[in-house]
């Protein structure tokens, strides 16, 4: 039997767990709650963290400092909603593929937004 390859840890629990606690729908920050805000950005956060090991985007793709750029913000929670709609048990069989070619063109608009922050490891500009 051939091992499954890894990368880094596994997903985040909420994204491994039958009942997601945010079920895959769209975020609109703006209108949440603080309380709401903290709790949806923690699991974005833990997912990003996954997804930047996961498909080893470097700071030119997801710059560290990501969380204080709401382009960032807005296309990687997007991409999480995509992702959590590709992968959950009620989805059709090539929508993962369809999330792949996705993801392309997202990570194409982040490495644009990185580029266009001027921000780089240690360096965080407004």
């Amino acid at each position: 039997m051939t091992a499954v390859p890894t990368s880094g840890d596994p997903p985040p629990a909420d994204t491994r767990s039958l009942v997601d606690p945010f079920p895959p729908m769209a975020i609109c920050w703006p209108n949440l709650t603080p309380a709401e805000a903290a709790e949806h950005f923690d699991a974005l956060d833990d997912w990003v963290a996954w997804l930047a090991d996961r498909y080893q985007l470097d700071h030119r793709v997801i710059p560290p400092c990501w969380a204080d750029h709401g382009a960032l913000v807005e296309e990687l929670s997007a991409l999480r909603t995509g992702w959590l709609t590709a992968f959950c048990l009620t989805a059709t069989g090539d929508a993962p593929l369809t999330w792949h070619a996705e993801f392309a063109n997202t990570r194409q608009r982040l490495a644009d937004w990185a580029a266009r922050s001027g921000c780089r490891p240690g360096e965080h500009r407004s």
